[in-house]
């Protein structure tokens, strides 16, 4: 009597366990603003991370979409956890946008932004939002596949009149990117060991549109990693970064060489200028 409980009992704690597991397993959400729209209506698809307590360092998957019913419009990065890209999220491939992130030293969170997109609605009926071929990765040093709940949404579209501009959801934005630091470096497999810069911000309302780097008096649009024309030790360079709204932060990286030959150069024109400012005064004397 006594075993067969002891079987039934360590049955029971094995079930009990998996069930655990099934049940709190991370996985990615998809939130809309609201699930019944107007035709021609923009909203906003928030994707969501939940950990379920565990630590991620890899995200990756498709958001797939109806193009009959909906059309996307606007990817948004700025508030997302995501600090280096894979495969940024974009609009290239109709119907499937597929994105892959990477999360260095893992991320544990209940509800953390991977991405937002604009959608707008075309024609009435109800549509899905899928999320597919999702990879969750631990961050456990083996880069052990966490078992993944997907939360999918479904949107409804209803007949109506709503024209409704994409540039209302961030004409309101006036809230400037976070500021951030410029690293300068080179590496034997980035740029033949060239002098490169690599910065990145986040802006949680509109988000990034873009960025400029300026060397000197030249400012190009740019992505991160960039190789730097000048290579030499005395370098002076500015980055700007934009959101979708037209506020932009910027950070300025300065050679602490390109300071003390600045400095020496106006040491030296101050002794002569104050040298020559010295016989000025002693010639009108005489």
């Amino acid at each position: 009597m006594k075993k067969n409980f002891k079987i039934k009992l360590i049955i029971l704690l094995t079930l009990v366990f998996f069930f655990s597991r099934h049940v709190l397993a991370a996985g990615l959400e998809l939130n809309a603003e609201r699930n019944t729209l107007q035709e021609n209506e923009v909203f906003m698809l928030t994707v969501f991370l939940n950990t379920e307590g565990d630590s991620i360092n890899t995200v990756e998957g498709n958001l797939k979409y109806d193009d009959n019913f909906l059309k996307a419009e606007i990817v948004n990065i700025g508030g997302s956890f995501i600090s280096f890209w894979v495969e940024k999220p974009n609009l290239k491939t109709l119907e499937t946008i597929h994105f892959s992130g990477i999360i260095p030293g893992g991320i544990s969170t209940v509800k953390g932004e991977v991405f937002k997109i604009v959608f707008r609605t075309k024609k009435t009926g109800d549509t899905n939002l899928l999320l597919n071929n999702v990879n969750l990765f631990l961050n456990d040093g083996e880069g052990s596949l966490a078992p993944a709940k997907i939360i999918n949404t479904n949107i409804k579209i209803i007949q109506g009149v709503n024209a409704q501009n994409t540039l209302d959801l961030i004409s309101g934005d006036k809230i400037f990117p976070e500021k951030f630091n410029i690293m300068r470096s080179q590496d034997s497999s980035l740029f033949d060991n060239k002098y490169f810069i690599a910065f990145s911000t986040t802006d949680k309302n509109s988000g990034i549109d873009h960025y400029q780097v300026c060397e000197l008096f030249k400012c190009v649009k740019a992505e991160s990693p960039f190789l730097l024309k000048n290579q030499t030790p005395f370098y002076h360079v500015k980055v700007n970064a934009y959101d979708m709204n037209g506020n932009f932060t910027s950070s300025t990286l300065i050679s602490p060489w390109l300071i003390l030959l600045t400095a020496s150069l106006l040491s030296v024109i101050f002794i002569f200028g104050f040298y020559f400012y010295r016989r000025y005064l002693y010639n009108y004397r005489i």
